[in-house]
């Protein structure tokens, strides 16, 4: 709250629209779902990105990085 008792207010002074902070206080895991899974175009830009990210991570791990080469034998060493 702020010092005029009205809560939201130090928001609206900070130049930040209250409606922003209500529409992701909205935001519920079941509503996330019902649109993740719908046949919106957002969701299926969405459901690219994740299928991208995804595959960038494979990417990374068996081509780039050395985790996903097979392991030396121990007697290399010496």
């Amino acid at each position: 709250m702020s010092a005029e008792g009205r809560p939201g207010e130090a928001v609206r002074a900070a130049g930040h629209s209250a409606s922003a902070f209500a529409c992701l206080r909205s935001l519920t895991p079941e509503r996330v779902r019902t649109w993740f899974y719908s046949d919106a175009a957002s969701a299926a830009v969405a459901w690219f990105a994740a299928v991208v990210v995804l595959v960038a991570v494979l990417g990374w791990f068996f081509v780039l990085s050395p985790y996903g080469a097979p392991a030396s034998p121990v007697y290399a060493e010496f």
